[in-house]
């Protein structure tokens, strides 16, 4: 069977649009090519703006392609069949004991020591439980998909260490703030948090980048909801100022610290 069309996206791209108090949608965006609007939506939240954003410009980004024969039709629904057995069996093991032990495969005893810390911090400083679960969850899940592409061969673990660069900065430079506390002053911090945010971001928008074309909108979300939590400088600074949650930033800096000892090449 034939496609029935097509619709032509090259030079097209996203264009976010600002709020407008006359208009009642917020969180609008659309893909255009010049002036001209091909398609425009309305997201529920900045979270979901910035899943469909990064997901349809990654898709913009990829080249001109064929369209699919009937074989290959077929065989890419077989493909998304054991796609979808491998996708609920993630889901499956992201939520149960075996999730843990499938994680104690995949990450260290430190990577692990690192997540529960930072369960616990944001537990401690939101009084949020069902929000510190929910990171935890969000974490896991996102590590047990990213697990499944490299065993599939869809993706290579060479892939993910874009992302180590800003990641490995931002650990190195909480590890130095922690350190330097009493020592430096407030703006000093202030400003090395700030610094962290952004490299934190810069590893969100690598990472979201590589994971858009593989999964699902509301995985995508995950990734936006774990980083708007850790990569918040408002959020750091409550953290480092509060000598309640000493305990836990002190073993969650030495992983950070146990992490930037490594190098992956």
């Amino acid at each position: 069977q034939q496609p029935k069309g097509t619709i032509d996206l090259s030079a097209h791209k996203v264009v976010v649009h600002p709020s407008d108090a006359k208009d009642k949608r917020k969180f609008v965006f659309s893909v255009q090519k010049g002036d001209e609007q091909m398609f425009v939506g309305s997201c529920a939240n900045e979270q979901e703006l910035n899943s469909w954003t990064t997901a349809i410009t990654a898709n913009l980004e990829k080249e001109k392609a064929e369209p699919p024969t009937a074989t290959a039709q077929k065989a890419k629904k077989k493909k998304s069949l054991i796609s979808r057995a491998q996708n609920k069996a993630a889901t499956t093991t992201a939520t149960s004991t075996l999730g843990k032990k499938v994680m104690k495969a995949i990450i260290n005893d430190e990577t692990t020591t690192l997540i529960n810390a930072l369960k616990h911090i944001v537990k401690a400083q939101s009084h949020d439980a069902k929000k510190a679960d929910e990171l935890e969850k969000n974490i896991i899940k996102i590590a047990v998909k990213a697990f499944l592409l490299i065993e599939n061969k869809t993706l290579t673990a060479d892939d993910f260490l874009v992302a180590d660069k800003p990641l490995r900065d931002a650990f190195e430079l909480m590890v130095k703030v922690f350190n330097g506390r009493g020592r430096v002053k407030d703006d000093k911090i202030t400003a090395a948090l700030a610094k962290v945010e952004e490299l934190l971001k810069k590893a969100e928008e690598i990472i979201t980048n590589l994971l858009a074309p593989h999964l699902t909108s509301k995985n995508m979300l995950r990734i936006s909801s774990t980083f708007s939590i850790i990569a918040n400088s408002e959020f750091l600074n409550s953290v480092f100022r509060n000598d309640g949650l000493e305990g836990d930033l002190d073993k969650l800096i030495d992983a950070m610290e146990y992490y930037t000892q490594f190098h992956y090449h």
